[in-house]
């Protein structure tokens, strides 16, 4: 939980602590605790499949 908003400060979720509402976004981070990317387009009703997507690409990359 983020009870103090500073995480979605730092990723531009809310722009300053008193906000009430935020924007909607994910932060995919590795194993090695790296970012890897930063989504502020999320599309509610298509997400979980272009979290698949991408994922697969991930992967693909590896190989």
């Amino acid at each position: 939980m983020d009870t103090e908003k500073n995480l979605a400060l730092l990723f531009g979720a809310a722009a300053e602590k008193s906000d009430k509402r935020f924007k909607r976004l994910t932060v995919i981070i590795d194993k090695a605790g790296k970012i890897v990317k930063i989504d502020k387009e999320v599309n509610p009703s298509t997400h979980g499949s272009d979290l698949v997507d991408f994922f697969k690409t991930v992967d693909a990359s590896k190989e």
